[in-house]
Formats: C-alpha cells, structure tokens, sequence
C-alpha cells in the first residue's frame, strides 16, 4: 500500500505541472499572438507578423517551461531530503 500511496502522489504531482505549464504556455501564446499579429492594423504584412509571433513563442515559451520545470524539481527534491532528515533525526 505505501508503494501505491507514493506513486499516486508523484502521478499528482505530474499532472499538476503539466496543468501549469499548460496554463503558462496558453497565457504565453495569447501575449504573443495580441502583440505579432495586433500590429498588422497598422499594416505589417502577414508574414513579418508570423516570424514575429513565432519568434517571441520560442524566447518566452522555452525559459518559462525549463524554469518552471526546474522550480519544480527542486522543490520537491529539497522537501524530500527533508523529510528523509527529518525521519532520521526522529
């Protein structure tokens, strides 16, 4: 039963950053694509406005799902060595 406790926690624990990369990449592509293609009122052609929305994607996007992910990893390795000192401390 403690094997199946843990594995549903780091299963949670998955689907919770997925379920937060997935928010921050939305938010991202929304940010971007108002910002590349919003410009083409004031008449930037389509493909300048493509490059610009892709571009922008990749130097938001890419920093924000390493730093997150690596955030995350972290944290729960730092609370895990805790715990572990913790128990033997007890």
């Amino acid at each position: 039963m403690v094997g199946m406790n843990s594995i549903k926690k780091v299963l949670k624990w998955v689907l919770g950053l997925l379920i937060i990369n997935f928010i921050g990449l939305m938010l991202i592509t929304l940010y971007s694509a108002y910002y590349s293609f919003g410009t083409m009122i004031f008449g930037v052609h389509t493909e300048s406005a493509i490059k610009d929305f892709w571009s922008t994607e990749f130097i938001t996007a890419i920093p924000f799902v390493i730093g997150i992910d690596l955030l995350a990893i972290i944290t729960a390795s730092v609370r895990i060595y805790k715990n572990k000192k913790k128990e033997n401390n007890s």
